[in-house]
């Protein structure tokens, strides 16, 4: 091999160095995008966590507004009301007293599910009762409105489920479903295997969402103060909640809905144990 000159040796030294430096740079240009991108990611968690914090004070608020109001109103005047009167204000204690706990119950299962304390007991079960037993305990509401629940899930489908989880998607998604109806409203529940999973579908035949809803309705961005048909309040929570617990059973979940002629909330879970 031919001997380089002192200069040739210096000029070559040079072009490396001038090639480290470029990818240096190159490198450096990647870390600081990487960086900045998860600086955004950060700030938008932020600010999607501080909303949902301020949505889920004043959704407290507002039930508990109404609770002492009224315990006010009994407390100082309790002998000038009828017994027709003291009846109708305890049904308002207990519809407040009731939407302030199902969201203290989804609020905590959210946050388990974010610090990961949330209990994950897989088996293989029986789908039908768990459902059976969502409806069982949304009938009120639904009978509120008089909008019939129909379980058409057969009674031989079995998947490898947590039982509190989807017990939980269950009530939450038919809850959703009788709050977005209207009155003489009817639900559907169906499931078939397909493949390795069972698909699950929530059909309603109310109000139907838009697009821009169906495109963040599983996203953070969508808990915000909302109102049913007949002016039931939700945060969207517990739908975020659904995604949530459907994702750590291995399943995936979607929706389909037509403004005006109702929604599908669809959603998968493994029949098998999952390698």
């Amino acid at each position: 091999m031919k001997n380089l000159s002192t200069d040739d040796y210096i000029q070559k030294l040079e072009q490396q160095n001038a090639e480290l430096k470029l990818i240096v740079n190159d490198q450096q240009r990647e870390i600081e995008r990487i960086v900045n991108d998860r600086i955004n990611d950060l700030e938008e968690v932020i600010k999607a966590r501080d909303k949902f914090y301020r949505i889920i004070a004043h959704e407290l608020r507002n039930p508990f507004n109404g609770i002492l109001g009224l315990v006010e109103l009994l407390i100082n005047d309790f002998r000038s009301y009828t017994l027709e009167e003291i009846e109708s204000f305890l049904k308002m204690l207990y519809r407040s007293s009731k939407i302030t706990y199902e969201l203290l119950i989804s609020l905590s299962e959210w946050l388990n599910v974010q610090n990961d304390k949330m209990p994950f007991k897989p088996s293989r079960i029986n789908i039908s009762p768990i459902l059976a037993e969502a409806i069982n305990s949304a009938q009120l509401n639904a009978h509120k409105k008089n909008i019939t629940i129909h379980n058409f899930i057969n009674k031989d489908i079995v998947a490898y489920i947590d039982r509190h989880m989807i017990a939980t998607v269950f009530r939450n998604l038919i809850n959703n479903a009788i709050k977005f109806s209207e009155n003489n409203g009817t639900i559907e529940v169906t499931a078939h295997v397909k493949n390795d999973f069972i698909e699950i579908v929530v059909k309603d035949n109310g109000i139907g969402l838009h697009e821009d809803a169906l495109r963040k309705i599983f996203k953070q961005e969508a808990i915000n103060s909302t109102y049913g048909t007949a002016q039931e309040p939700g945060t969207g929570l517990g739908l975020l909640l659904c995604k949530e617990f459907i994702e750590i059973e291995g399943g995936k979940i979607w929706v389909e809905s037509i403004l005006g002629q109702g929604s599908e909330f669809k959603f998968t879970l493994p029949c098998h144990k999952q390698c």
